[in-house]
């Protein structure tokens, strides 16, 4: 029993097939609530997670950020949010006087909230659930706040989408421990760490079939995925999209 949550870590993968089977609101329940034990700066509780239960919210998300069957497989979809916008309201009630810019809500509430959504899927595994981060929201922010009508100061990050798992993938290479534990400074990996590190985990994914028809391998793969002018006018996009959410200087 003592190593229950490491396993349920060292297990965990992401689920892109599920069975259609709901989740009772009892289990949805518990895992909100292992949720809001993770770690969280000064007390505060910088998140909030929307329950998108309605056929018609989710419609106006797939056109947002795009369908994947994942999304329309999966019984929950449950949207994580930074949100400073309750913190805000109860410093005003309490007389706090502070005063918290742009930035320093970011980054706060964005921690807080992952920290929060890892819990999420950790306790999601323990109850034999499956689950994946849904990352696109990312590309459309505004559009998402206006479709959940979220206050200024609330940030949505990522959707995760839970269900009881239809598939059984193989566990994804990592890099080696000592590419990413230092001690006392950083250190960069050799190039012959990170060449052999490369070789071995791609051969890997081409033996798991992980790439996309037509992607022959893992830089092709990260080509196709973060092209160099498209890039840039995400970026462009992305800082327009959190000055209007209040989490960026405007």
């Amino acid at each position: 029993m003592r190593y229950a949550v490491l396993e349920a870590i060292s297990r965990r993968r992401s689920i892109r097939r599920f069975k259609s089977k709901p989740i009772s609101r009892k289990v949805v329940n518990r895992i909100v609530e292992a949720a809001q034990r993770a770690p969280t700066a000064c007390g505060m509780q910088t998140y909030s997670f929307i329950l998108i239960t309605d056929k018609t919210v989710q419609g106006e998300i797939f056109k947002a950020i795009g369908e994947q069957e994942c999304m329309k497989q999966a019984s929950v979809w449950i949207m994580i949010c930074a949100d400073m916008a309750r913190q805000l309201q109860l410093f005003e009630l309490l007389g706090v006087k502070t005063r918290f810019g742009p930035l320093s809500m970011l980054v706060p509430s964005i921690i807080d909230a992952a920290l929060a959504a890892e819990n999420m899927v950790t306790a999601a595994d323990a109850l034999g659930l499956g689950s994946v981060f849904i990352g696109s929201v990312w590309d459309n922010l505004k559009k998402i706040a206006e479709i959940l009508k979220l206050p200024r100061n609330v940030l949505p990050i990522v959707l995760i989408c839970l269900g009881y798992p239809d598939e059984a993938p193989p566990t994804r290479p990592r890099w080696p421990l000592e590419a990413v534990l230092h001690e006392n400074r950083y250190e960069m990996p050799s190039k012959e760490l990170m060449k052999k590190y490369y070789v071995d985990a791609n051969q890997q994914l081409v033996e798991m079939e992980y790439f996309s028809r037509g992607i022959r391998n893992w830089a092709e793969h990260w080509q196709n995925k973060f092209p160099r002018d498209e890039m840039k006018e995400w970026e462009e996009q992305l800082a327009e999209d959190l000055r209007d959410l209040g989490f960026l200087p405007c």
